[in-house]
């Protein structure tokens, strides 16, 4: 039996979003934005607009940790070398929210390189190691550095430590999702009341354009 997050994200992916997309596109001013996020919550966007996707970091999800890394030296992770590796070499397959998911060695993984050190990539939505580098690529050619949002959430292993390198880092635009409050962060971020409640937010309730907690298409218009 689907689950009630399987069920909320279908309705959402299949119904939701194709019905209204045009529509909330009507509202956004700018259009050439990039989004880096840490799962695919940035996909999930540029689908809410009508719009293609304009950022590499779609379609995959980050380990808490190699995300802040990645976010630490973007420009040298984004030229950097991506390879890929059998699913059973990721240094993170014993993390339960790798492990957890049946779907785990069905997908790529990639690792990705600065030159420095090395962070890994799963491409969760992709069928072959040759479509996840292809589309790596040419959505790196669409990045627009001038308008740049970065989020972040609670998923994937993250602890204070991450939350406190995300929230210091000087993008100057960027957003943390999360379904509790963080000690030592000022209520810098947007909570989310879930149904049910869980230890993590869910990717459903991540919010992608005007919501009771943020407005989504407030934040592009403003880069």
């Amino acid at each position: 039996m689907p689950s009630i997050e399987g069920v909320r994200l279908k309705f959402r992916n299949k119904i939701y979003i194709p019905l209204t997309c045009k529509k909330r596109s009507t509202y956004l001013k700018t259009k050439d934005f990039t989004i880096i996020s840490n799962n695919c919550w940035g996909g999930t966007v540029y689908e809410a607009y009508d719009l293609p996707k304009g950022s590499p970091t779609v379609g995959m999800f980050f380990i808490a940790k190699d995300y802040i890394e990645f976010l630490s030296d973007l420009k040298g992770y984004i030229g950097g070398k991506l390879v890929f590796i059998k699913p059973e070499e990721s240094r993170w397959k014993e993390m339960t929210e790798v492990s957890g998911d049946k779907r785990f060695g069905h997908y790529p993984v990639g690792v990705l390189s600065n030159g420095k050190n090395t962070i890994e990539i799963f491409f969760l939505h992709y069928h072959s190691e040759q479509e996840a580098r292809d589309k790596w690529e040419r959505r790196i050619n669409r990045i627009n550095w001038n308008k740049i949002l970065v989020k972040f959430n609670d998923q994937n292993g993250c602890t204070e430590t991450e939350v406190e390198k995300f929230m210091s880092f000087p993008f100057k635009n960027k957003l943390f999702f999360t379904c509790k409050h963080w000690p030592n962060e000022d209520g810098r971020y947007t909570i989310i009341h879930q149904f049910p409640k869980n230890n993590v937010i869910m990717a459903s309730y991540e919010p992608f354009g005007k919501s009771k907690y943020i407005d989504i298409t407030e934040i592009l218009n403003t880069l």
